[in-house]
């Protein structure tokens, strides 16, 4: 009895061992696992095939809730590209961007470090690639700090074509997921337009102060004490959430999402602050080159949940080595 309780208090250790870091993430959970898809874009009546069909998804999940930030990504920087190999950074974006320098670096290459600019820590971080995007993912597996960007939840040595090991935990989500988090609603088992729970065209905003659903529109600009003009919302600053309560999938920022269109492009789905309604409807998606840096994309995550199975084994191999437990000799 006293080695099973020894166990479960190890195992409880380790647990907290793995939820233990310096950048948090919020989720939501995406439950209502095998719903079925929308038909988010009819083509011609008599060709079937030009249907698309998302939202779909056979297994519940986790979606941050809000995107990633400046200051999230900022700690991701100073952990990992002190050199910056992979140019995690971009300075003409995330320095001196005419919408507002958000990420600044001072030092030399092997000594970067890298500062969120005072008021903006809060803002979605822009700037970032496909790329970039998958690296901080696995950079989240790896426990952050000084854990690798190159391998984990994806393989980057895969190029254009990598895709989700089999091991993976954080991931960027597919359009399946990010679609059925923005418009469907597991209580009235419909999907909706747009992603604020509605299937009303959202008003595009007149002025700088009055709160809005979301940030898009011709004229996007934040600016709710009087004070200095700003485009971008602070994650969760907008009152539009979807059905599963999920903020800030429309406007503000376009987010990556791991599925493939021709010519090896990536959608991007949501909108940015200047887009129009149409941009943050269902039946919109933008494919991106995945190199693409934009003061329009950010980063928004999924934690796909493991198999109880996969997590008590994870975490027996894990006491097992802590505690030197023997192997059976081999005859």
């Amino acid at each position: 009895m006293k080695s099973i309780s020894r166990c479960v208090c190890l195992l409880c250790l380790f647990a907290a061992m793995e939820l233990r870091a310096d950048v948090i993430i919020q989720m939501t959970t995406i439950g209502n696992a095998g719903n079925a898809d929308d038909l988010a874009w009819e083509g011609n009546p008599d060709v079937p095939e030009d249907d698309i069909w998302l939202g779909g998804v056979s297994y519940d999940y986790q979606i941050s809730t809000y995107e990633v930030t400046v200051a999230q990504y900022t700690e991701f920087l100073n952990a990992v590209a002190a050199s910056d190999p992979y140019g995690l950074y971009n300075g003409e974006i995330m320095g001196s961007d005419p919408l507002g320098a958000s990420i600044l670096r001072s030092g030399e290459d092997g000594s970067y470090i890298y500062t969120a600019v005072a008021g903006k820590e809060n803002q979605p971080v822009r700037g970032v690639s496909f790329y970039d995007s998958c690296r901080f993912c696995n950079w989240l597996v790896n426990g952050q700090g000084s854990g690798s960007t190159e391998t984990g939840s994806y393989t980057m040595a895969d190029g254009y074509t990598l895709a989700r090991t089999v091991t993976a935990t954080w991931v960027l989500p597919t359009e399946d997921e990010w679609y059925k988090a923005a418009y469907y609603d597991p209580v009235n088992n419909v999907y909706y337009d747009y992603p604020n729970g509605s299937d009303d065209v959202p008003a595009e905003p007149t002025d700088g102060t009055t709160t809005r659903e979301m940030n898009f529109g011709d004229d996007p600009y934040w600016n709710p004490d009087g004070g200095t003009r700003e485009y971008y919302t602070e994650i969760g600053e907008t009152t539009g959430r979807s059905a599963y309560g999920v903020a800030d999938m429309g406007g503000n920022v376009a987010e990556w999402t791991e599925t493939f269109q021709p010519s090896n492009y990536r959608i991007v789905r949501g909108g940015g602050l200047f887009s129009h309604a149409s941009a943050l409807s269902a039946t919109s998606d933008d494919p991106a080159d995945p190199t693409t840096e934009d003061d329009l994309f950010g980063i928004r995550l999924v934690y796909l949940i493991p198999e109880p199975s996969s997590v008590v084994l994870l975490l027996l191999g894990s006491l097992g080595c802590a505690l030197g437990w023997p192997r059976r000799k081999l005859p």
